[in-house]
């Protein structure tokens, strides 16, 4: 009889977990917001090309779905936005340097569906 209602307890207490939900149930939000500049002064094409395109941008991108919360995580870049760039300070032998952000990025961010 013992056994019996350990087994029993024991069913009840396994089978609730193969009521989770299943993870191609996604909540979809689109975030607007403005990246880092970049690290240093360059030149200016360089600048711009580091700010906007490569392992820097999808760091930061990923970084603004990371602000949401717990759990976010980036699906797509919808829309790229838009590079600004300013003069650096300073003497660099004759040569204007730069430093550049990207404004304006949109990401669209997706979570797993909370709940059973």
């Amino acid at each position: 009889m013992r056994i019996k209602i350990i087994l029993i307890a024991m069913m009840l207490v396994f089978s609730t977990q193969s009521f989770a939900k299943a993870t191609d149930e996604w909540v979809y939000e689109s975030i607007t917001g403005d990246l880092k500049q970049t690290p240093g002064c360059k030149d200016k094409e360089a600048s711009i090309k580091k700010a906007s395109v490569g392992k820097r941008f999808k760091k930061y991108a990923k970084l603004l779905c990371g602000s949401k919360g717990y759990g976010w995580a980036i699906d797509k870049v919808t829309d790229n936005g838009k590079v600004v760039c300013e003069a650096c300070e300073g003497e660099y032998e004759g040569e204007e340097k730069y430093r550049c952000h990207v404004e304006n990025v949109v990401v669209l961010c997706k979570q797993v569906s909370r709940g059973y």
